[in-house]
């Protein structure tokens, strides 16, 4: 078996020592051979985790037969991250292991990830339905629903300040409007502006 360790800390000041030494000893033990070790530095919560994109990569051109990680925050972002992660290495073929918890290379292993991703989309039905619910039992007591209205002032404020050069996003953040309501008040008031010319 094709082994990539992936191991993450949050700063430079921290090491990934402990886990690398961890999980060579657990992939010894099974008899695997690791092929690539990848220690990442930064936040779990971070949308950019580019070395563990590599390992998913070559998870994708079948270069590794398993995943081995130390802990389950050390590789998902979030539950449904983690399951979405299985899924994806269970349709491939390659292991998902976090020694103590999770392992993919054993049918056990792999009823467990069926029975996570289960309980992630019966919780997300769920939050769907308590969502319908309550929109429906807004609308009957007659609450208006949708995003209130941006104040004319407010809006005209921000208009003005891009007339003045000013950016969509610096305009937006000073006047308090998003910056698609200024942009579709700017594409209004130029509408209005042309209809004007051609009537003249």
């Amino acid at each position: 078996m094709r082994v990539a360790v992936y191991t993450r800390v949050s700063t430079p000041d921290q090491s990934t020592d402990r886990q690398r030494r961890e999980l060579r000893n657990y992939a010894k033990a099974r008899g695997w051979k690791i092929v690539r070790e990848m220690q990442e530095t930064a936040s779990g919560a971070s949308h950019k985790l580019p070395l563990r994109e590599a390992v998913m990569q070559m998870a994708r051109t079948r270069a590794i037969d398993v995943i081995l990680v130390q802990a389950l925050d050390r590789w998902g972002r979030s539950v449904r991250d983690l399951i979405l992660t299985m899924a994806e290495l269970e349709a491939l073929g390659v292991a998902f292991v976090v020694p103590g918890h999770i392992d993919m290379s054993t049918p056990m292993g792999r009823m467990l990830a069926h029975f996570l991703s289960a309980v992630a989309e019966f919780e997300r039905e769920l939050i769907r339905e308590r969502v319908r619910s309550g929109l429906a039992n807004a609308r009957a007591k007659g609450v208006r629903l949708g995003r209130p209205n941006a104040k004319p002032r407010l809006v005209n404020k921000g208009l003005s300040l891009i007339r003045q050069g000013i950016t969509y996003q610096d305009a937006a953040e000073q006047s308090g409007v998003s910056i698609s309501t200024l942009t579709r008040a700017r594409r209004k008031a130029n509408a209005t502006l042309g209809t004007q010319k051609i009537g003249r």
